[in-house]
């Protein structure tokens, strides 16, 4: 029997064994689907939702340690930056010093007519790390520019631009490039600007033209003093004021708090505690090459004394996506498996029902392996029919969840674009699966057709 025949053949027994089939690929139809929804959902995690957590990206710190209130803690400074830089267990594709204010500076400013005035929390980073699209080349250590600083205008003290008098030296300084995270912002729209009646913000970009762009943005640092304790001691410089400017929202600022360049707050502690706190590190951000190579840094890490990995929620997050994925993935499989054994249940009836078609056929000349190639063929198209419905049941049922996630659900810090992610090999792969599994579940069946004689298969 040619390929052609054969192929006829199972498409004939297909439609007037419609029924049964319809009834045999509801398993496989309904595995398939959860297969491939749930792996479009683990891939489009991990692909859109965990880049807020690069867990490439790992940050080191000196574990807290004091005894009889004096604080042990073990200094970071670039002494330890050139140890990981020079560890050969792993390629680092970047270090990054944080380092954070050793001394209080209270944050004011005004925003919509309303004067706030706060605790400032935040640390400076190599402005590299931070500047971006979205940034531009603003948020960089202005102090280190070689041009001369211009005068200030008297008799108001005014600068042009982003620029304000400094009354210690009566120069024109640039104001401190300050960058925010998203959480910081998703804190303020739900919590501070709902109960004091103030605007939501939404697009940065946006909201800072609407009012009157970046010179509007202004900030003020009062250095060396604090709206918790106003009785500072063991300063060793008097407060002042430095003004800020606000430029936007980064991934890489400090997530409850503000970022500047690095350089700011070297001298701040220099100026207001002293060298040594100049060149104290609060943590070091370290960028390796692979995500795998964090297990193997932490565990290199582990022999240094007084260093540890920082925890790492996106490495959390990301087990227990996995783990959550391979239950579903088993699941789906056991649905698909219980399906297969129904698909050999039906066709050992179906053989038993079709005894005098198959005596017919080997009466006529087919062979042992077209009875079985006959079989296995159309449990092959009931798993390909079937995985067909099944991948796009999956599919449909991800695009309409995922069209609900956006539209409405609310707007949330890093909310993803997309939480699936249907690449091409996961619909392949569950036709695949479905067709594998129709042939196991035939397999048996077509054996035992196969193996029935013509006389005894005519005469019963």
């Amino acid at each position: 029997m040619t390929a052609g025949k054969l192929l006829k053949l199972v498409l004939d027994n297909a439609r007037r064994h419609r029924r049964e089939f319809v009834l045999s690929g509801f398993g496989i139809v309904f595995g398939i689907a959860a297969f491939v929804f749930f792996l479009s959902l683990s891939m489009g995690v991990r692909s859109k939702v965990l880049e807020v957590f690069p867990l490439e990206r790992v940050e080191v710190i000196a574990p807290t340690a004091g005894l009889a209130g004096a604080d042990l803690t073990k200094r970071m400074d670039d002494s330890t930056v050139e140890l990981i830089q020079n560890q050969e267990l792993v390629k680092v594709k970047s270090i990054v010093p944080r380092m954070t204010l050793s001394f209080p500076v209270a944050l004011s400013g005004y925003f919509e007519g309303n004067r706030m005035s706060l605790e400032f929390i935040g640390d400076g980073v190599d402005p590299a790390y931070v500047r971006d699209a979205d940034i531009g080349d603003m948020f960089k250590d202005w102090e280190t520019d070689p041009a001369p600083l211009l005068d200030c205008q008297l008799p108001k003290y005014t600068c042009e631009g982003l620029y304000y008098c400094d009354k210690q030296d009566m120069k024109c300084h640039h104001r401190v490039p300050v960058v925010v995270s998203k959480n910081l912002i998703e804190v303020y729209n739900k919590s501070y600007a709902k109960s004091h009646g103030l605007p939501i913000i939404g697009g940065m970009e946006q909201f800072i033209v609407q009012r009157g762009g970046l010179s509007k943005m202004r900030l003020y640092f009062d250095l060396g003093m604090s709206v918790i304790d106003m009785n500072q001691k063991n300063l060793l410089s008097e407060p002042r004021r430095v003004e800020g400017v606000l430029l936007g929202i980064s991934e890489r600022a400090i997530p409850l708090g503000a970022t500047v360049p690095i350089g700011y707050v070297e001298r701040w502690n220099r100026e207001y505690v002293g060298e040594k706190a100049a060149t104290a590190y609060s943590s070091i951000i370290v960028e390796l090459q692979h995500k795998e190579d964090v297990a193997p840094f932490g565990k290199w890490l582990m022999d240094v004394p007084n260093l540890r990995l920082e925890d790492s929620n996106g490495e959390r997050f990301a087990s227990i996506i996995t783990i959550i994925t391979l239950i579903f993935i088993v699941i789906a499989l056991v649905i698909v498996t219980i399906s297969a054994i129904n698909i050999g249940h039906s066709f050992f009836m179906q053989v038993s029902e079709r005894r005098r078609e198959i005596g017919l056929l080997r009466s006529i000349g087919a062979t042992q392996g077209n009875i079985r190639m006959l079989f296995v063929g159309e449990a092959a198209l009931l798993g390909f029919l079937a995985g067909l419905v099944g991948v796009g049941l999956g599919i449909g049922v991800a695009l309409t969840g995922d069209w609900y996630f956006v539209h409405h659900t609310a707007d949330f810090a890093f909310k993803p674009k997309t939480l699936f992610d249907i690449q091409l090999w996961i619909p392949i792969s569950g036709l695949g699966l479905a067709v594998l599994f129709g042939v196991i579940g035939g397999a048996l069946p077509a054996r035992k057709a196969a193996k029935m004689q013509p006389a005894e298969a005519l005469t019963q």
